[in-house]
């Protein structure tokens, strides 16, 4: 009789163990890129947000590209964003640049790493920037 009542509860907790899923069944993989369902909303900040600017990203980065060379870049709308849909799970590098007055130099810069974890995840980045000394795009004005 005891014999029994062990047997039953060993395969209970057996199902048990076996029955329980992961909260997310996604895989951090270290590419990132295009072709997911994630969503990052980035936008440029140097003391308050920066509503002339340019935002760059590097799939499968977590530093600055030594080449220089990003997968994509979007012009900061009337809010203050930028939103790159449509991403995979994955290492992400993104960079800032922008006008900011009245400081002088009115050109901010800056950039950070970021990872989406989840393949529905809505994510935003918020890039802190610092007065550089450089010149703007005069089509990006």
């Amino acid at each position: 009789m005891m014999r029994s009542v062990v047997f039953y509860i060993l395969i209970s907790g057996l199902l048990l163990a076996a029955s329980c899923k992961p909260k997310h069944n996604d895989v951090i993989v270290p590419g990132g890129g295009k072709g997911g369902n994630a969503t990052i909303i980035a936008r440029v900040a140097h003391v308050t947000l920066v509503d002339t600017a340019i935002i760059y990203i590097k799939y499968g980065a977590t530093n600055a590209p030594s080449d220089g060379v990003y997968d994509d870049s979007a012009r900061v709308a009337a809010n203050h964003q930028v939103i790159f849909s449509g991403l995979t799970t994955g290492n992400y590098y993104f960079f800032g640049e922008g006008i900011h007055y009245p400081y002088v130099p009115p050109t901010v810069e800056g950039g950070r790493g970021w990872t989406i974890q989840h393949s529905s995840d809505i994510d935003t980045v918020t890039i802190n920037t610092t007065t550089q000394d450089f010149t703007y795009p005069s089509w990006a004005l």
